[in-house]
């Protein structure tokens, strides 16, 4: 009885490491397409979720699949991360897969995707010309949020009078067609040992000038329209759905 048990023991974990291996060669051969036709830098992360994947396989029917590439450009942005979750893949069955890595994906349809781009504090700060940016969610909202407008507090170091300055803007972040505007309409300072500081007009003109701002993070992938954006810490997030979309 005792080799028994070890004997299913082996076969079981034999079984377990050839789906994982399985799953491994198909989220590579897909992250491999991904990266050639949508132009990539480098090959994006792609996960296929449940278990065991040679099931999914066999059908041909995927529940969720997670791909995320990250460090792409567009235009002044040097440094999104790009995201989406694929739901109720209908795709070639084992034995057809070479549609796939020859690049025909014509046949693989999604009933649902998630997609979003984080905007990265630094990348933000890097457009704007402050180093040290911060993107916060302010700790009491004034303003009412909606899936294409919230609050947002951007933090940073100054320096005042030859003495560093910390400065938070308040103000809202809003998705306007294919670009986010950031609107800073008050700043308050605080200087160490000094707590809060009056800040000449002039300055808090030119910090809320630097502060606002309009970015364009792209289009979203596979063809899901822009529907929200909002903040989260060090980032801000745009995303959307769609619904039956066809991979090509």
């Amino acid at each position: 009885m005792r080799k028994l048990i070890i004997v299913v023991l082996a076969v079981v974990v034999l079984a377990v490491a050839a789906d994982f291996t399985a799953a491994a060669a198909a989220e590579h051969m897909v992250a491999t397409q991904l990266r050639q036709q949508a132009g990539l830098p480098r090959d994006p992360s792609v996960r296929i979720d449940g278990f065991p994947f040679l099931t999914q396989a066999l059908v041909g029917r995927y529940p969720a699949i997670d791909v995320r590439a990250s460090g792409l450009s567009v235009q002044q942005l040097h440094d999104l991360d790009v995201e989406a979750t694929l739901h109720d893949v209908d795709a070639p069955q084992i034995w057809r897969l070479s549609q796939v890595s020859s690049g025909n994906l014509q046949s693989v349809r999604v009933a649902r995707v998630e997609g979003r781009v984080r905007i990265t504090e630094a990348d933000l700060g890097r457009v704007i010309g402050v180093d040290d940016l911060r993107i916060q969610q302010p700790p009491s909202a004034t303003d009412s949020a909606s899936d294409t407008r919230a609050p947002i507090q951007l933090a940073a170091t100054t320096h005042f009078a030859g003495q560093p300055l910390e400065v938070v803007g308040l103000g809202v972040i809003e998705l306007t067609g294919d670009r986010v505007r950031i609107t800073i309409h008050e700043v308050r300072s605080v200087q160490a040992g000094a707590g809060a500081v009056n800040l000449p007009p002039a300055l808090r003109h030119a910090l809320l000038t630097t502060l606002s701002t309009d970015v364009k993070p792209g289009t979203l992938p596979f063809a899901v329209t822009p529907t929200r954006v909002w903040v989260q810490t060090g980032s801000v997030v745009v995303e959307g759905r769609a619904t039956d979309v066809t991979l090509r």
